[in-house]
């Protein structure tokens, strides 16, 4: 589950611009402040819930806001302390800082990330490209564990809070929603307000940040090994440039199937919950199990408590966790996926309450599911940044091979 390791050459050498640019300086602000906005936003949907005498939904938000950030806390104040015990820091106040705050120790990763970046910046002007190099290596390592600090809390923390406010808000008609009591806020908007808000930001954007990381962390490893096994060349030094990093087209269509995919995935457990809450723990329960397992034995280095936090994770969405055989992956995902959305369809159809989203649950449930798979074809098929991973690409290089084949077949038979 951690995501370091350093490589020998990820900056190519006699740059005109710094690696450390406004962009990720922007990116690193931004995630901060979704990050606080997500925090903040979740205490107050649970305030909310006890003010609305709901106090059972209050102590569960709660506890969804705790145990996620004390599991990351406990992850990070671990990969620190393993980061340091060759040269360990001897300032006590660093150590105090890191043990006091640790359960909002993302903040303190991307402040860290942030002053490597700075360093390399600043290295950058002083013509200083080797402590620019590593500077930068220091920043993607920070990046890319902040960012899977983040995934795990994002699922674990708001995909239930997520659930828990949509299926209240499915047990409630339409018609009451407007229904607001003197001098407080209605809790419906509160709902409301909460799951748009994590799902098009907070939850989506947390799974692009993360997959754009890990697919530079995987690319630039590859480079590494590349590196120690060929001589340097110009196409080699500026690879990690072309093929690292996402482009925005490769970011929106990766944002627009993680969204559809993610709704998808909560309305199906909200809908579970409207209809027989005390059985919704037997279909996450199973789900659960199967991923930790597949997991744990299709990921070599991941050990079983990151395969039990990633297996929470692909209860609402795919991410790549480790290269190779993605179709594959996708594939049984989505076969499994579908097989859920069926057996829940079933369940809500025949005892779902007669309101407004009777029918629209459904449809909004199987739609999100192949929407998302249509921005994953979009993405795999046009805009991943390996282009030798195109499934566009492959098709027409293997049509090309086969019609090539075709041809000097054709002309050895007139030859002959």
């Amino acid at each position: 589950m951690k995501m370091s390791g350093s490589a020998e050459s990820l900056v190519p050498e006699g740059k005109s611009a710094p690696s450390f640019t406004l962009r990720h300086e922007l990116v690193i602000w931004c995630s901060i402040i979704f990050y606080v906005a997500d925090l903040c936003l979740d205490l107050w949907v649970c305030a909310a819930h006890f003010d609305a005498k709901k106090p059972k939904s209050g102590w569960f938000i709660f506890f969804c806001i705790l145990l996620p950030n004390l599991y990351a806390g406990y992850k990070s104040l671990q990969w620190y302390l393993r980061a340091h015990e060759l040269s360990p820091l001897r300032r006590p106040s660093v150590w105090i800082i890191r043990t006091l705050f640790f359960p909002i120790s993302p903040i303190l990763r991307y402040l860290d990330a942030w002053k490597y970046g700075r360093q390399a910046r600043k290295h950058w002007k002083n013509h200083n490209l080797m402590l620019e190099r590593k500077s930068f290596e220091n920043y993607l390592v920070e990046n890319a564990e902040v960012a899977l600090l983040r995934l795990v809390i994002i699922f674990l923390e708001d995909a239930p809070i997520v659930v828990l406010n949509l299926a209240q808000l499915l047990q409630t008609p339409p018609d009451q929603w407007a229904k607001i009591s003197e001098g407080r806020p209605d809790p419906e908007i509160v709902r409301l307000g909460s799951v748009i808000a994590k799902l098009s930001c907070t939850m989506t954007l947390g799974v692009v940040h993360y997959m754009s990381c890990n697919k530079l962390a995987w690319h630039l490893a590859n480079t590494q090994n590349k590196k120690t096994q060929e001589s340097d060349n110009s196409s080699t030094k500026d690879e990690w440039e072309s093929k690292g990093r996402l482009s925005w087209a490769a970011e929106l269509s990766i944002y627009c199937w993680q969204l559809l995919a993610i709704t998808s995935r909560v309305i199906a457990y909200a809908l579970f919950w409207v209809v027989h809450f005390n059985l919704l723990w037997i279909p996450i329960l199973v789900r659960w199990t199967i991923h930790t397992l597949w997991i744990y034995f299709d990921v070599a280095e991941m050990s079983l408590i990151n395969s039990i936090a990633f297996g929470g994770v692909y209860l609402f969405s795919f991410v790549t966790t480790s290269p190779g055989r993605q179709i594959l992956r996708i594939t049984l995902y989505y076969i499994i996926t579908f097989g859920e959305h069926i057996i829940i369809a079933i369940f809500w159809y025949y005892g779902a309450p007669s309101n407004y989203f009777h029918n629209y649950g459904i449809g909004v449930m199987f739609g999100g599911t192949v929407g998302g798979m249509l921005f994953l074809a979009v993405y795999y098929g046009c805009f991943h940044p390996d282009k030798d991973s195109i499934w566009l690409r492959q098709k027409l290089a293997d049509m090309q091979q086969r019609l090539r084949e075709a041809k000097e077949r054709q002309e050895h038979h007139s030859s002959v």
